[in-house]
């Protein structure tokens, strides 16, 4: 089948990625007609509609040119990266990684030097945004759920939450435990809504954080750290925004906080695997030679 089909497939996935004949051609250097020309007769042999032409240039795929174009797509890159692979082993490696954004300045942009020394340059687009990796331009994803399908996933690294607030906060409202926090003490929290690390401890005390009346919301870690050390409130944060740089100026509460696991994600590919393994061994040594000062 496949043989029958190849020879129309990268027309295919130009008007796919554009959704657009007049944009494919441009891409493929031929004119609109001939472009038209290949969908139909793909369209031909399949024995089904690729596309739904709209009113004027709008052009959408159907269900069944999704999922083709998808598979297309994957198989794409995997032989884009098997030839890759195969070739010189001096030959540099470009890829394209997308992480949240605090994991990623925290903990990935330390190890970039250490994979260019390995062939492997990683182009990082830093997002707390979820992408879609399969309709994306991203070869690798690191994020904490796995609710993508077709994709692989990896477990990367798992990382401690601190409940955390300034030493002078602690001092001045008299806090230094959980139970101490009533609603005179302010909460600072991405999501005022959910929050299954915040539900869980508040759970734990026979309370609801939902009935908590005293938040303040910054739907970023970075600015949540600022307020902390501003004495603004009391935070979750991830355990690597302590170190000893301010580990002074923090109080840690001694409170037992879930773990957050993060994966690798990528389309499933033995070439992509291996580097897949490359980037998480590096990423992990990094994290090692790093390690953070937290006060005990």
């Amino acid at each position: 089948m496949l043989i029958h089909l190849a020879s129309h497939l990268p027309y295919f996935s130009a008007v796919a990625r554009h959704l657009s004949f007049s944009n494919a051609a441009d891409e493929l250097s031929i004119s609109q007609s001939s472009v038209s020309y290949q969908i139909k007769n793909l369209e031909d042999k399949l024995g089904f509609k690729l596309f739904l032409r709209g009113q004027g240039s709008k052009v959408e795929l159907t269900a069944k040119g999704v999922a083709l174009y998808q598979e297309y797509a994957a198989l794409e890159r995997n032989f884009n990266q098997v030839v890759a692979d195969t070739q010189l082993s001096n030959t540099r490696t470009h890829l394209e990684m997308t992480a949240p954004l605090d994991l990623g300045i925290k903990l990935l942009t330390p190890a970039l030097a250490q994979l260019e020394a390995d062939q492997l340059i990683v182009n990082l687009d830093l997002t707390d945004e979820v992408i879609e990796l399969k309709r994306s331009r991203f070869d690798f994803s690191i994020r904490n759920k796995t609710d993508e399908s077709g994709l692989e996933y990896i477990p990367l690294v798992s990382l401690k939450n601190i409940l955390v607030c300034s030493h002078h906060y602690s001092r001045s409202n008299q806090i230094s435990a959980f139970e101490h926090i009533n609603d005179s003490h302010r909460l600072i929290v991405r999501n005022p809504l959910r929050s299954n690390t915040w539900e869980q401890l508040f759970q734990q005390y026979g309370q609801s954080f939902h009935q908590h009346n005293n938040m303040q919301v910054i739907n970023n870690s970075f600015g949540i750290y600022q307020a902390i050390v501003a004495n603004a409130g009391i935070a979750i944060l991830p355990e690597y925004f302590v170190d000893e740089t301010n580990h002074e100026q923090l109080y840690i509460f001694d409170e037992p906080l879930n773990e957050t696991q993060f994966y690798l994600a990528f389309q499933p590919s033995y070439v992509a695997k291996r580097w897949a393994d490359r980037i998480k061994s590096t990423i992990l040594n990094s994290i090692e030679d790093r390690k953070r000062f937290v006060l005990q």
